[in-house]
C-alpha cells in the first residue's frame, strides 16, 4: 500500500527484462519496473533448468488488474460462431504468467477474488523465510489471517490448515522525511522524530503532509494512541470479526474522532504523490511516506532527512504469487528459492532500497543478521520488536475504516 502503488497504473509495458525470445516452455514472471536488479535476473537465467521470460510494468496496482484480466470470461460480445473458429479459441484467453509481482496491499483482495493459486514450495526453501512471514502469507482461503491482528516479533507457527499464497521478496517500511534546515539542532544522534507522536509538535502545525489513505492516517492515530498500527479487534478462526458489524463504525469513530482532530491540524495536504516535491519546494517541513519512494530524493536534495521513530514502524511487502490456472513448476520453485538466498537477497535489498524479509525475523536485533552491504543501509536500525506487518482487515472492517475516514475528513472540513 505505498503511496506509488495507491495511484491508478498505466497499461502494461510490454517489455521484457534482458534479453531473449519467449518461449511456450519458458518461465514467465511478471515482475514491477526496476523491483529485481538486472544482473540478478541475468544469474537466474545462467542457472534456471528452462528458459525464463521476465516482463514489466509500471505500476503495483496494473499488475493487480492484470491478475483479474487473465480471470475474465471471453467477451460477452463474441457470437458463438466466432468462439467456435479455431484461430479465436486459440486467442480468447492468454494463458496467465507463472509468477507475478503484488503488494501485500492487494493480497487479501487477489485470494478473496478467486485470482490466485497457493504457492507450493517446498520445505527447505520455505525454511529460509521467518516464522512471522510464513505466518503473513499462510491465509484463509478469504485472504484473512486468524487470531490478533499481530506484529512482527510474535511467535506461534502458521495454521496447517491454511496456504501459503505469496512469497515476500522486498519490504519497505513508512518512514518520516523532514527538511534538515527547518531543524537546525538536528543530528543523527539527536533526530526530531524520536516517537510518531512528536509529529504533534505545536512548531509542525500545517506543515506536515500524509498520504490520502486511511490505513496510513488511521493506523498513525492508532499508533500515537495505542502503540499499534493494526486495530487490535479481535477475530474468529475463520477470519470474522467478534464484535457486531453495526457497532463497528461507531467504535472506531468514538475511539478515534478527538485523536484524528489533533492529528488533523498539524495537515498541510493528504497526498501521497506531490509530498517529496513539497518538501523540496519549501512548502511544507515533514512527511510521511515508504522508505523506498523517498531514497532517490535523498541522494539528490541534500537538506532532506529521514527518519524511522525508534518505537518501530508499518512495514509493506512486494510479493510473488501465482495467478489462477498457472502451473507451479520447478523452475518457478527454483525462482522463489533464488530470491531468499542471501546473494540475490542482498542485490534486491541494495537496488531497491528496502530489505529483504529473510532478514526480517522476529528478533529486534536485526544488524546481527545484517550482510555487511547493508548494516548502513535506511532500515538497518529498524526495531522489528514494535513494528508490524500491514495486516488485512476482515471486509466490515475494512468498509467501517473507510466509512470513518470520509466522516472525519468531512468533519475536519467543516470545522
Amino acid at each position: 500500500m505505498r503511496a506509488a502503488a495507491l495511484t491508478l497504473g498505466s497499461g502494461l509495458s510490454g517489455g521484457l527484462s534482458g534479453c531473449g525470445a519467449k518461449s511456450a516452455d519458458a518461465l514467465k514472471v511478471m515482475l514491477l519496473e526496476g523491483a529485481v536488479p538486472a544482473e540478478v535476473l541475468q544469474q537466474f537465467r545462467k542457472q534456471a533448468v528452462e528458459p525464463v521470460d521476465f516482463q514489466s510494468v509500471a505500476q503495483l496496482q496494473s499488475l493487480f488488474q492484470q491478475l483479474q484480466q487473465w480471470q475474465k470470461p471471453v467477451a460477452e460480445s463474441d457470437s458463438a460462431i466466432d468462439r467456435a473458429l479455431p484461430w479465436r479459441q486459440a486467442t480468447s484467453k492468454a494463458m496467465p504468467d507463472n509468477l507475478v509481482s503484488l503488494g501485500d496491499y492487494w493480497l487479501t483482495s487477489a485470494i478473496a477474488q478467486n485470482l490466485l493459486e497457493p504457492l507450493d514450495i517446498p520445505a527447505a526453501t520455505l525454511a529460509k523465510l521467518p516464522l512471522p512471514w510464513q505466518q503473513f502469507v499462510s491465509r484463509t482461503a478469504t485472504g484473512q489471517l486468524t487470531g490478533q491482528l499481530g506484529s512482527l516479533a510474535e511467535g506461534g507457527k502458521p495454521a496447517s490448515s491454511q496456504k501459503i499464497w505469496a512469497a515476500p521478496y522486498k519490504v519497505q517500511a513508512l518512514v518520516i522525511v523532514y527538511r534538515q534546515s527547518q531543524f537546525p539542532d538536528a543530528s543523527p544522534e539527536n533526530p526530531p522524530f524520536k516517537t510518531w507522536k512528536d509529529l504533534l509538535a505545536p512548531a509542525l502545525r500545517q506543515k506536515v503532509i500524509l498520504p490520502d489513505h486511511p490505513r496510513i492516517v488511521l493506523g498513525l492515530v492508532e499508533k500515537m494512541q495505542r502503540d499499534r498500527f493494526n486495530p487490535t479487534f479481535k477475530v474468529n478462526a475463520d477470519g470474522s470479526l467478534r464484535l457486531p458489524t453495526d457497532a463497528l463504525s461507531t467504535t472506531l469513530f468514538k475511539s478515534l474522532s478527538a485523536p484524528f482532530a489533533q492529528l488533523n491540524q498539524q495537515i498541510k495536504a493528504y497526498d501521497a504523490d506531490n509530498s517529496l516535491k513539497a518538501l523540496v519546494n519549501e512548502d511544507a517541513d515533514v512527511a510521511v511516506g515508504w522508505s523506498g519512494d523517498v531514497v532517490a530524493a535523498l541522494e539528490r536534495y541534500r537538506d532532506l532527512k529521514v527518519v524511522i521513530p525508534d518505537e518501530g514502524s508499518l512495514l509493506s511487502a512486494d510479493m510473488w504469487v501465482r495467478p489462477k490456472g498457472a502451473p507451479m513448476s520447478k523452475t518457478a520453485q527454483q525462482w522463489i528459492d533464488f530470491c531468499w538466498q542471501t546473494g540475490p537477497a542482498t542485490q534486491i535489498s541494495i537496488a531497491e532500497k528496502g530489505l529483504s524479509p529473510v532478514f526480517l525475523g522476529g528478533d529486534a536485533s536485526l544488524n546481527a543478521s545484517l550482510p555487511g552491504a547493508l548494516t548502513a543501509g535506511l532500515l538497518s536500525g529498524l526495531n522489528l520488536a514494535s513494528s508490524e506487518l500491514l495486516a488485512p482487515l476482515p471486509g466490515e472492517l475494512q468498509a467501517a475504516y473507510f466509512a470513518v475516514w470520509k466522516q472525519l475528513r468531512a468533519n475536519s472540513s467543516n470545522s
